[in-house]
């Protein structure tokens, strides 16, 4: 079985890649439905946001 090169972008709430004020869970491989409205107390990763337009 080939190997998996796991993501280099944690999972976890980043800022939409639509560009809506929310946020929307990328779990580690592929953007998810999962969004919430952006509030303080959800930490986002600014740092390393994966970038990946198209994807899920």
């Amino acid at each position: 079985m080939p190997s998996v090169n796991p993501s280099a972008v944690p999972a976890g709430w980043y800022r939409d890649p639509l560009g809506l004020p929310q946020v929307r869970w990328w779990n580690g491989a592929s953007w998810t439905n999962d969004i919430q409205e952006r509030r303080p107390e959800i930490q986002m990763v600014a740092a390393a946001e994966p970038l990946l337009v198209g994807a899920n």
